[in-house]
C-alpha cells in the first residue's frame, strides 16, 4: 500500500476566555475550546472528507509540527486531543504513523513562572519537565508514549526502511518570556548517532521535522525565527549528517525554500486553521523506486463570498506558489553518483563503488562551502587571525598567525571542528582500510580523538617537530611498532599546515622507523595557510615551488593532503637574513613573538 504524509501545523486551539476570566475577543483559530463545538467538528469534517476524496486506499502518516495550542493551557490540550483524534480515526491513521512535535506556544509559561517563584534560576529554559507538563499529558494520551522532555529527538517514523522522519524539539531555549528556535548541536549529534546505530539500516534518507522556521518565506530573510549563531552550527551539522530536507511550521506561511549557501531545503505547510489569515496544509505522496520522491501538494482553504459552500479545501497551484512539484530524495550516494555521471564521459560501468572512486579521483580538494565558511566566520568574528612577527623555529617564521588554541577553547566551536574533520574523512572515504590515526601537536591531539572513536581506528599522538625537545621521551614515541609492516595506511590530523616541512620531518626523521613501512599517508588539517593552489599533492617534496628553501627538509612523496579551509598566512620573506632585513623584527614595528628555539 502506498504511503502519504499529511503535514499540518499551528492549530492554535484557543480558549474562549483569557486566563483572567475575560472573554477572548480575538479567537483566530477554527479549532477552539467551545463546548458547543459544532463549528470545529464541521471544519475537521471538511478536511477529512477532502483528504479521503483525493486519496483512496493509502496508508496515512500524520506529521504535526507544533503550536497545537495557543497558550499551552490544559483545556486547550484537552480539546486539541479530541480534534486530532477525530483526524486519526477519520483517516484510520495507525499509532506508529503519528509524529507530534511541540511548538513554542505549547510551552506553558505560567507553570514556569510558578516554578520560578519557588526555585529561582537564571536558566528557566532548562525547566523542561515543567514547561512541557501540559503537553506531556496530551502527548501520552494521544500516542500512548511518554514524552521525552529532556531529549532533542522526540521520536521517529520509519517509512519502508528508506525514509526516517525525525521528530525534533526546537524549543530548547523557550522559557516564560518566549525565545527563538535552538537545538544543542552536541546533544542532537549524539542522539542521532545512537538512533542510527539502533536502526542499523544502510541507505536511509533522514528528514528533520521541527517547529521553528530557520529561514523565512513570508519575510524573505535567512534566519527565520532561529538563534543566529546556533543556526549556522545546525546547518553545518545537518550537512555533515547528510540531512537535506527539513519540515517546519511556525511561520504560518506555506512555502518551500532552499537555504542559502547549502544543499538543505525546508518545507513549511502553513497555518492549518487560521480564521484571519491564509489556511493551508500539505500532503506528500511518497514514490519509492530507483529514486525516492515526495510529491509536494498544497491545499488552501477557500473562503468565497456568496457561495453556497462557506468554506472548502482546494489544491493550490505550485507554480503560482513558487514551489516545486516534487521533492527529490536519494539513497545514500545516489545523488553523488548522479553528479559524477553527468560530469564524466559516458561509461557502461554500473558499480557504485567504481563511480564513487571516479568522483574522488576528479575532486582534489574539500569544498563544503557551508562548513568552510562557518569556520572562517568563527576566525573573523572572534578575531583569531593575528598580525605580527611569529617565530616558530629557525625555518618557520610568519607575519601572521591563526590562534587555533583560542578557537578550540569554546565547546561549540571545538565540537564543530571535530565534526568538520570527520566530514572531510567521510567525504573522501579516507577511513577505509586505515590502520592508524595520529594526532599531531596539542591541537591535533584534541581534534583527533572523536574521529578515532567514530571509525574505530587505533590512535596515538605526537608533538610537533619544532617543539620536539620540549617533551619527555615517552611523549615522542608512537607506541606502535611497525617492523612487520602491519600499518600501511595512516591518517595524520593536525590544526595548521603551511608548507608541510613539519610533516615530512616527522615521517622521514622523527618517526622514520615506523613510517618506512607505511605506503599511504593521509594528512587532514583544519587550515592550510600556504601559498600553493590547494590539491592533494602539495605537501610532497617533489611538488614544492622552485623558490622554496629546501635546506634541512626531507624528501617524502607519498602524502595525500586535505583541509577544511585555506587561509593564507604571509611567511617572512627574508629567510636567514631576517634579523638584518626584516623591518618588523629589526625595528619592533609590531609584536615580535619568539618561540621555542630562538632567544632574542
Amino acid at each position: 500500500m502506498s504511503k502519504v504524509i499529511i503535514h499540518i501545523s499551528d492549530l492554535h486551539v484557543t480558549t474562549h476566555t483569557k486566563s483572567n476570566g475575560e472573554i477572548n475577543q480575538n479567537i483566530e483559530s477554527h479549532l477552539d475550546t467551545n463546548s458547543d463545538n459544532a463549528s470545529s467538528n464541521h471544519y475537521l469534517k471538511l478536511f477529512i472528507d477532502k483528504v479521503k476524496e483525493d486519496f483512496d486506499k493509502v496508508e496515512f502518516i500524520l506529521l504535526v509540527t507544533g503550536d497545537i495550542t495557543n497558550s499551552g493551557e490544559k483545556i486547550e490540550f484537552e480539546f486539541a486531543l479530541n480534534h486530532i483524534n477525530k483526524i486519526i480515526s477519520g483517516l484510520n491513521i495507525k499509532n506508529k504513523n503519528i509524529l507530534i512535535i511541540p511548538g513554542d506556544h505549547d510551552v506553558h509559561r505560567r507553570s514556569i513562572e510558578n516554578e520560578l517563584e519557588i526555585n529561582p534560576t537564571n536558566e528557566s529554559h532548562l525547566l523542561h519537565s515543567v514547561k512541557f507538563s501540559n503537553f506531556s499529558s496530551f502527548y501520552k494520551n494521544l500516542t500512548q508514549r511518554e514524552f521525552p522532555a529532556d531529549k532533542i529527538i522526540i521520536n521517529h517514523i520509519n517509512i519502508e526502511n528508506k525514509i526516517i522522519l525525525l521528530g525534533i524539539n526546537s524549543n530548547y531555549k523557550i522559557n516564560n518570556e518566549g525565545g527563538k528556535g535552538f537545538i544543542p548541536i552536541e546533544s542532537f549529534g549524539r542522539e542521532l548517532v545512537e538512533l542510527k546505530a539502533n536502526l542499523n539500516i544502510e541507505n536511509l534518507n533522514y528528514i528533520a521535522c521541527w517547529h521553528h522556521n530557520f529561514t523565512s518565506g513570508y519575510e524573505d530573510k535567512n534566519n527565520g525565527q532561529w538563534e543566529a549563531d546556533n543556526r549556522i552550527h545546525l546547518l553545518a551539522e545537518l550537512e555533515r549528517q547528510n540531512i537535506k530536507f527539513v519540515f517546519t511550521g511556525n511561520e504560518h506561511t506555506s512555502c518551500f525554500k532552499k537555504i542559502s549557501s547549502s544543499s538543505i531545503s525546508t518545507s513549511d505547510c502553513g497555518d492549518f486553521c487560521s480564521i484571519k489569515y491564509d489556511s493551508t496544509f500539505k500532503i506528500y505522496p511518497i514514490q519509492i523506486g530507483s529514486d525516492i520522491t515526495l510529491k509536494n501538494i498544497i491545499y488552501a482553504l477557500q473562503k468565497p463570498n456568496g457561495n453556497d459552500f462557506k468554506l472548502f479545501w482546494d489544491i493550490r497551484n505550485n507554480g503560482a506558489a513558487k514551489q516545486p512539484e516534487t521533492i527529490d530524495l536519494y539513497i545514500e550516494n545516489t545523488q553523488l553518483i548522479k553528479d559524477v555521471d553527468d560530469a564524466l564521459p559516458h561509461t557502461s560501468v554500473q558499480d557504485d563503488n567504481v563511480k564513487t572512486e571516479k568522483r574522488i579521483e576528479e575532486k582534489k580538494f574539500y569544498d563544503n562551502q557551508l562548513i568552510s565558511t562557518k569556520l572562517y566566520n568563527i576566525v573573523k568574528d572572534k578575531k583569531l587571525y593575528h598580525s605580527g612577527h611569529f617565530h616558530w623555529s629557525e625555518t618557520s617564521r610568519a607575519h601572521n598567525w591563526i590562534d587555533v588554541s583560542k578557537l578550540l577553547e569554546n565547546k561549540e566551536d571545538l565540537y564543530f571542528v571535530k565534526n568538520a574533520i570527520i566530514d572531510v574523512i567521510e567525504t573522501f572515504n579516507l577511513n577505509i582500510n586505515c590502520d592508524l590515526i595520529v594526532g599531531l601537536g596539542y591541537e591535533g591531539n584534541i581534534i583527533s580523538s572523536k574521529a578515532s572513536i567514530k571509525f574505530n581506528i587505533p590512535y596515538t599522538s605526537l608533538p610537533y617537530s619544532y617543539r620536539y625537545n620540549d617533551h619527555d621521551n615517552y611523549e615522542k614515541k608512537l607506541n606502535f611498532e611497525n617492523n612487520d609492516g602491519k600499518y600501511k595506511k595512516v591518517i595524520i590530523l593536525t590544526d595548521v599546515v603551511n608548507d608541510g616541512r613539519t610533516i615530512r620531518k616527522l615521517i622521514a626523521k622523527r618517526a622514520d622507523d615506523f613510517f618506512k613501512s607505511v605506503t599511504e599517508i593521509i594528512v587532514v588539517s583544519i587550515f592550510y595557510t600556504g601559498h600553493q593552489e590547494i590539491n592533494t599533492d602539495i605537501l610532497n617534496y617533489n611538488m614544492l615551488p622552485e623558490d622554496y628553501d629546501f635546506e634541512n627538509d626531507h624528501e617524502v612523496n607519498n602524502i595525500e593532503f586535505y583541509t577544511v579551509k585555506s587561509l593564507r598566512v604571509e611567511r617572512c620573506p627574508y629567510k636567514k637574513n631576517y634579523k638584518k632585513e626584516c623591518f618588523i623584527y629589526k625595528d619592533d614595528l609590531s609584536c615580535v613573538h619568539l618561540f621555542y628555539d630562538e632567544k632574542k
